[in-house]
Parts: C-alpha cells; structure tokens; sequence
C-alpha cells in the first residue's frame, strides 16, 4: 500500500488550506507583529513544553492499550506505540476521523481484524469528547452563561454518538454517513459488523478509567500551553482558566467539522483569549504558535512513527 493512496490529495489541499489560512491570520495581525511576538520566545521552555505535550500523549496511548485490552487484544508496547503515534499524522482530518489508519497498521502487522479494531479506535473519539466536555464546563465559571449555548450542542452530539452505539437503526444511520465520505468509505466495510464491538468495549470499567485518563490528558497538555503564554511574556490568563478556554475552542473546532478544526480552533481560542485582556491581533498570533504545539508536532511525530512503524510496507488489499 503506498503512501499515495493513503493521503491523497485531499490530505495534500488541507495542508495547503491551513497554510492559507494561518497566513490570512498571520497578516490581519500585523507582520511586525508576529516578528515582535516570536522575538519575545524563550527559548529554554522550548524543549520543556515539547517533552510535556508528549507525556500527554502517552496519557492517551494508556487509554489506547486499556481498550484494546478490554476486547482482549494484546500487542508489544514497542510496536504499539508507533502504531498509535502513527495516527496522528491523520489528526487534521475533520475529528480526527483519519486515525482510523490504525486499523490498516493494526491489519497489516499483527492481523488484527479491521471490523475489531475500527470501532474501537471510535470509542477513542467517544472518550476525547466527554473528557474535553468535563474540562469545559468549568468555563462557565471563568466566561459566563454566554457560551452554555456550546457546551449543550456538544453534549447533545455526544448523546448522539453513544445512542447511536446502543442503538443498531441508529448505527446502519451512522454507517451510511461514513459512506458518504470519501476518504472514510474504505473502512466501511470493516464498521459494517462492528455494532456488537462497540457495545462491549464500552463496559463500566473501561469507560470510567477512559474518561479519567482523558481529562487528564487535557490538563497535562494545558501545562504545556501555559508553558507556551509564559515563554511568549504572556500572564493574562490562569492555568484553569486556560484548560477550560482552549478545551472550549478544541469543542467548536470539532463542531465545525472542518479538518483538524482548523481556522475555527484558533479563532475561538483568540477570541476568548481577548476576553481575559489579551489584544486581538496578539491573541492569534498566540493561538497560531499553540497550535504548531498541540497539533502540527502531533502530525510530524505521528509522520516520523509511520514511517518507523514499517505498517505500509506489506501488500495487503
């Protein structure tokens, strides 16, 4: 299977879109003010906040090993790893839906079915968004009432995502969604069978551990973007404060469905960050830098873990 037919051109026009896009961003802010706000870097948080967003991976890769050990699959660490990284060069697919290439990774090294892995990796999806919800209700707290309005919808696609697991008619509706996507039709196929899979993979047990784990991921990777406000000069927000604010972005990014919620992520995140005090035109150049952190080093190190991985190399169909 070659690297081609994986990406496609669609993954090469997001790329170009978000370099678009990010350039759009970068000039309503002002040149000058982008060279002042990259000026202003200490570099010595450099190699700390790199270190942390990575530990907060690893929160998510146990995560990973507690599902799939739930259904009683066992795989070396090692292996593993690369091929859960791996799915990160995906993660600027609308919700991260292209980490289903672990399932092709999964298929190709250790023969695990697609029809097993496939679900499971959605029950990820499941997890990210209760966990990123837990953190951003406390953003009511710190930004008011105003923006219940969100977390609502965002509850409401949660309920029904987990309906749609529990309920087959709602699920065949889900499967004919996927089909109409391109790039997620190829794993149709594997989904098809899979409604039994999802609902025994989300025991009582597995999701509590999940979920916790989850949150926990979240609170970890605000650090490292707090690290990142601190190495910028930048105090005008707290550390909650901060989880719950780019948690609240990281929702409407998904609600948006664009890939990687690209544009709207860093959109919002400006937005609330000019909220707390911060200029505008400064606050998206913020949010610019924060996401090279949280999301383009995540598409780098999972290219890197693909190709490490050595996952594409067997012919298979």
């Amino acid at each position: 299977m070659k690297y081609l037919e994986i990406f496609g051109r669609n993954f090469i026009l997001i790329i170009i879109a978000a370099i678009a896009i990010y350039s759009i961003f970068l000039v309503v802010s002002d040149i000058n003010l982008v060279y002042d706000t990259l000026s202003n870097f200490d570099w010595k948080f450099f190699p700390l906040i790199l270190i942390i967003i990575f530990c907060s991976w690893l929160i998510l890769f146990v995560r990973w090993e507690i599902i799939l050990r739930s259904y009683k699959i066992h795989l070396p660490v090692k292996d593993n790893l690369l091929i859960y990284l791996a799915g990160s060069t995906f993660a600027i697919t609308p919700v991260k839906s292209g980490e289903l290439i672990k399932s092709v990774l999964l298929k190709n090294k250790f023969d695990v079915k697609r029809s097993v892995s496939a679900p499971l990796i959605l029950t990820e999806r499941v997890y990210d968004i209760i966990g990123t919800i837990a953190i951003a209700l406390t953003a009511i707290v710190f930004l008011g009432l105003d923006y219940l309005p969100v977390i609502f919808v965002a509850i409401a696609i949660t309920f029904f995502v987990v309906f749609s697991i529990y309920s087959k008619s709602s699920f065949d509706y889900f499967l004919r969604l996927i089909k109409k996507l391109r790039f997620l039709r190829r794993f149709h196929a594997s989904l098809e069978n899979s409604h039994d899979i999802l609902r025994s993979s989300l025991n009582k047990k597995t999701v509590i551990s999940s979920c916790v784990l989850t949150v926990s991921y979240r609170l970890l990777e605000a650090v490292g973007i707090y690290l990142i406000l601190l190495s910028l000069g930048i105090d005008v927000v707290s550390y909650f404060e901060l989880a719950s604010t780019y948690s609240m972005s990281v929702i409407l990014g998904a609600i948006s469905m664009s890939p990687g919620g690209i544009g709207v992520t860093e959109g919002s995140f400006a937005g609330l960050l000019a909220l707390h005090g911060l200029e505008f035109s400064t606050a998206l150049v913020v949010a610019v830098i924060v996401r090279f952190f949280t999301l383009w080093y995540a598409v780098i190190v999972g290219f890197i873990a693909l190709r490490l991985s050595r996952g594409l190399n067997v012919n298979t169909n």
